[in-house]
C-alpha cells in the first residue's frame, strides 16, 4: 500500500513538473534552465539493497509457518463439511494465507523502499536534479541515477 502510494506522489509530482515545464510556466522557482528530471531502475535498486535476501528469507519463514498454521486450522474447519463446504473454506484460507503473505511482505519493503527513497533524495539533491520518477514512467530524457542510489544504500 506505501509502495502505491510513493508510485502515485512521484507519478503527480512528475506530471505537474513535465506540465510546467512544458508550458514554459517555471512558477514553482526553477528556471527552464537548471529544471533537471532523474529517474531510477526501482527494481535493481531493490535487488541491489543489501538487506533483500533478508527481507526474503523472513517473508519465506513466514509463509512456511503461516501456511502450517492455516493448514492446521483448515484441516480442523473441513473435518464434518460435504465436498463443498470444505473446497469453498479451502479457498477462503488460501486467500487468507494469500493475504497475510502479502501483507508481511509490505511490512518487510517499507524499510527498504525508505532507503531507497532517502537515498534518490540525497543523489537528486548532490547532482541538482529537482524531481525523480521510476524509469517505468520515462519515455525519453531525463538523468538515469540508479547507480548513484544503488552506491548510497550500500554505505
Amino acid at each position: 500500500m506505501k509502495t502505491r502510494t510513493i508510485v502515485i506522489l512521484i507519478s503527480i509530482i512528475g506530471i505537474v513538473g513535465i506540465s510546467l515545464w512544458l508550458l514554459n510556466l517555471p512558477r514553482s522557482g526553477f528556471a527552464l534552465d537548471t529544471f533537471k528530471i532523474g529517474y531510477i531502475d526501482l527494481n535493481k535498486v531493490l535487488e541491489a539493497h543489501p538487506n533483500i535476501d533478508k527481507a526474503r528469507s523472513d517473508l519465506n519463514s513466514f509463509a512456511l509457518k503461516t501456511k502450517d498454521d492455516y493448514q492446521k486450522q483448515l484441516d480442523a474447519a473441513i473435518k464434518d463439511k460435504n465436498a463443498n463446504e470444505a473446497q469453498q473454506l479451502k479457498a477462503d484460507y488460501e486467500a487468507k494465507l494469500n493475504a497475510a503473505v502479502a501483507k508481511k511482505w509490505q511490512e518487510l519493503l517499507s524499510p527498504l523502499l525508505n532507503d531507497i527513497e532517502e537515498a534518490a533524495k540525497s543523489v537528486a539533491k548532490a547532482k541538482g536534479i529537482n524531481i525523480v520518477l521510476k524509469s517505468d514512467s520515462i519515455v525519453y530524457g531525463g538523468i538515469d541515477i540508479t547507480d548513484d542510489v544503488i552506491k548510497a544504500i550500500k554505505k
